[in-house]
């Protein structure tokens, strides 16, 4: 997981916190569910393009229950990273670009 991961989950909840505490607390534990599942089964969700950049090997995955919040993610060897869980009408390319070791 990236260092920026828990600034975007503290984003999201913030905002969620403002219409429900309730969908705020499910949001969370659909998050580190889909989190561990990712880790079980790497390669799931779509793959990512951004061309002309160094983005590469990025996949998403949606939040379950939340399908406009997806986990950004890349797998090695070893590992899953999540780069970062972000709403989809964000930049994602401009977030990325910063967070792809």
């Amino acid at each position: 997981m990236t260092r920026q991961v828990p600034d975007d989950l503290h984003s999201i909840l913030t905002w969620l916190e403002r219409h429900s505490e309730t969908v705020a607390d499910r949001f969370v534990a659909s998050a580190f569910t889909a989190f561990d599942d990712l880790a079980g089964m790497p390669g799931k969700g779509s793959p990512k393009t951004y061309p002309r950049s160094r983005i590469v090997g990025v996949r998403s995955w949606p939040v379950p229950g939340f399908p406009n919040h997806l986990i950004y993610y890349q797998t090695k060897p070893d590992a899953v990273i999540v780069l970062a869980v972000l709403h989809g009408a964000r930049n994602v390319r401009a977030i990325l670009k910063d967070r792809v070791p």
